[in-house]
């Protein structure tokens, strides 16, 4: 096959555009998309936690989840603290609200606007604390509790930061509590 100058040209806008409309893409649906995996969740679910913790806390003249570095606290916690169940049945949400997402607006979620997304979020926190349980609420929840938390017990959210000093050492035995309640830690 022959190249002439219109099919080098027309392949070359497809690899020029092909690799400039997701970040223009990106921008305009105001959305920080992770390239690479974290420490435990894969890129898409990084993505998705960064997402949700940046509108249920967004910043404003106040630091927002993305100030304190919320959804990487969260994913350091789920190597560092999670349980087993707790990662599963994290990973079991986010896969959950994609799903519930795109049946919801017939599209990706990463694809939606940031006002459809917010909608969406809004939509599933408010059938949340309804009086049915289920384990898609369960989690939304649980997920909701952790971002808050880890948001407002930050340096950047908390004007009454104060850093515990020593750090966390595990299970103690009753003469280490014993000379903790000495010192007035606790």
């Amino acid at each position: 096959m022959e190249i002439n100058r219109r099919i080098f040209l027309g392949s070359m806008l497809y690899v020029v555009s092909a690799s400039v409309l997701p970040s223009e893409l990106k921008k305009a649906l105001h959305l920080t998309v992770f390239e690479s995996d974290a420490a435990f969740f894969n890129a898409d679910q990084m993505t998705l936690v960064y997402d949700l913790a940046n509108i249920m806390i967004p910043s404003t003249n106040t630091p927002g989840a993305s100030d304190s570095h919320t959804a990487q606290v969260l994913d350091e916690l789920m190597v560092s603290w999670a349980s087993s169940s707790t990662q599963r049945q994290f990973t079991n949400f986010l896969a959950q609200f994609q799903s519930k997402a795109k049946g919801a607006n017939n599209s990706n979620y990463f694809s939606l606007t940031k006002k459809e997304r917010e909608a969406f979020v809004e939509y599933v926190d408010g059938n949340a604390f309804e009086k049915d349980r289920n384990e898609f609420s369960t989690a939304y929840k649980r997920i909701k509790a952790l971002i808050f938390h880890i948001h407002y017990s930050s340096e950047e959210a908390n004007p009454n930061f104060f850093l515990v000093p020593g750090g966390y050492k595990g299970n103690l035995t009753e003469s280490e509590l014993s000379a903790i309640h000495k010192r007035k830690y606790l």
